[in-house]
């Protein structure tokens, strides 16, 4: 094939091809392929590109020894990360988009979908804020205004949140600091905050310190009294607050933190009130459960990430604004491309290039609907409940955290322990047990939860290794909740004989 044939009308044959792939791939779990380092290592070690590009045919054959390779994270039985499983139109749009191929950095490059990013911004900032229809009518399409940016995703949507903030606080030069007699700036957060916060803070000069994570309550949310005493000694070290950051949602365990609280703090000191809704805040979706995220509305900004409970892929992320204008503390121009009087949103992004993702949203809202997102929302919170019960009912398996929204952390005891009192010792042993018995999961290749680490009231200081449970696929039943556990058991009887024995 040569040069222009491959930029002319697809290959009908292609495309049936990976579609074919796609089918098999779907019926297969990771145990076709199982995670062994040194074995992908060898499998893709050559660093040289070919002299001249292969046949269609032959790179079909490559596909087909590397898609086996990757993870099945569309199976009802991979129940640990947080990427969620795509509804079946998305293929389709997804090729659209990416042959259309638009930047909606500026309107030339992206004509209407400029506009179509404006206005799926709108309706989320309206499920956030709920402000009255004249309020969107006047600012949707607003000219040096925005109702939030698009990013490539949480984390840049929450870099961008605290470079407004430092930005309103401080200016954009960091010596007003030292002009308005202060020694340093912070955000204040809980120690459940995303790490995002620590590489946002780096960007902006102000160093790893500048993030002070503090302590949390009994229900893994931020202490206001830790809150309180964190901004008296940040005034009495002449040290500027930029931001409080409330979760919505935490990884670990869903938490919320107290968001009424939060905001009348920050309106009482005049700090920015940042909340990181990556996670719930399609929670919203749901007036069953939208009373989690009571005082949300009260946020300056808010973080929300398509791939995660909006069920769009990877690469989509939103920080909206309460404050149409707060944009403008951040705007940039470029005289080739996005000039003072432009309309462009590359005014007012971190990111230049990037795709109009805005579709696959525009395709959700409009395929799913309200009602959609409810009957998921509200069915995987409860399938985390009904799995919380579960666990909670079985000796081998310990719960460290009843469900908020739909994740949960809980251990597996090894037999010695189960029905023991724990003491520092055997969470030793716990901790060891559950490292490997997660390990041994993911590499079996059947079924799949994640592991973190954390401290919890009841074991002090003690830091815990917990396995973390993610319901978000839809097509998840009790039955594959039952398997994965009963797989835990199973595989946990022979991790035990081997690391415990004599015991």
């Amino acid at each position: 094939m040569n040069l222009t044939e491959l930029f002319a009308k697809p290959d009908p044959a292609f495309a049936a091809a990976v579609t074919r792939l796609l089918e098999r791939f779907h019926r297969t779990d990771d145990s076709e392929a199982p995670y062994r380092r040194d074995r992908f290592c060898q499998q893709l070690d050559d660093p040289c590109m070919p002299e001249n590009g292969m046949d269609p045919q032959a790179y079909l054959t490559r596909l087909e020894q590397l898609i086996p390779g990757v993870s099945h994270l569309a199976s009802r039985h991979y129940m640990g990360h947080m990427t969620a499983p795509l509804p079946a139109f998305t293929g389709e749009l997804a090729r659209l988009l990416v042959m259309l191929n638009q930047n909606p950095m500026k309107m030339e490059s992206s004509r209407l979908l400029s506009f179509l990013e404006r206005e799926v911004l709108a309706k989320l900032h309206r499920l956030v804020y709920q402000a009255p229809d004249d309020f969107y009518q006047s600012q949707m399409h607003a000219k040096d205004a925005a109702l939030g940016v698009m990013t490539s995703g949480g984390t840049i949507a929450n870099v961008t949140a605290l470079w407004l903030a430092r930005n309103h606080a401080v200016g954009d030069n960091l010596f007003h600091l030292v002009e308005q007699g202060y020694r340093g700036a912070v955000i204040l957060g809980s120690r459940l905050m995303h790490y995002s916060f620590d590489k946002g803070m780096d960007l902006l000069g102000l160093g790893a310190a500048s993030v002070r994570r503090l302590e949390t309550d009994a229900d893994n949310r931020l202490s206001l009294p830790a809150l309180e005493a964190a901004i008296a000694e940040c005034r009495a070290q002449r040290i500027k607050v930029i931001a409080i950051i409330g979760v919505a949602g935490s990884t670990d365990f869903g938490s919320v933190d107290p968001l009424p609280e939060l905001a009348a703090i920050a309106r009482r000191e005049g700090i920015h009130f940042h909340v990181d809704a990556a996670w719930g805040g399609p929670t919203l979706f749901s007036p069953r459960y939208q009373p989690l995220l009571a005082g949300i509305a009260q946020a300056d900004t808010v973080t929300l990430d398509g791939h995660k409970q909006l069920l769009i892929p990877l690469g989509t992320g939103m920080l909206l604004c309460k404050r149409p204008d707060l944009v403008m503390a951040v705007k940039r121009e470029a005289p080739y491309a996005i000039r003072a009087s432009s309309f462009d949103q590359g005014r007012f992004t971190l990111e230049g290039t990037r795709p109009a993702n805005a579709l696959y949203l525009d395709a959700a809202f409009q395929l799913l609907g309200e009602a959609g997102y409810r009957t998921l929302i509200e069915a995987n919170y409860d399938k985390a409940r009904r799995m919380a019960a579960l666990i909670d009912a079985d000796p081998a398996f310990e719960l460290m955290s009843a469900p908020v929204m739909n994740l949960l952390s809980y251990r597996c005891l090894p037999p010695h322990l189960q029905g023991q009192p724990l003491d520092e010792a055997a969470n030793v042993q716990i901790n060891a047990f559950n490292v490997a018995l997660q390990k041994a999961q993911r590499a079996e290749g059947h079924s799949f939860v994640s592991r973190t680490q954390r401290t919890l009231p009841p074991y002090g200081d003690q830091p815990l290794v917990l396995l973390r449970a993610v319901l978000l696929n839809p097509a998840i039943e009790e039955s594959d909740i039952q398997a994965l556990l009963a797989d835990q058991i199973r595989l946990g009887r022979t991790i035990a004989a081997e690391l415990f024995a004599g015991h």
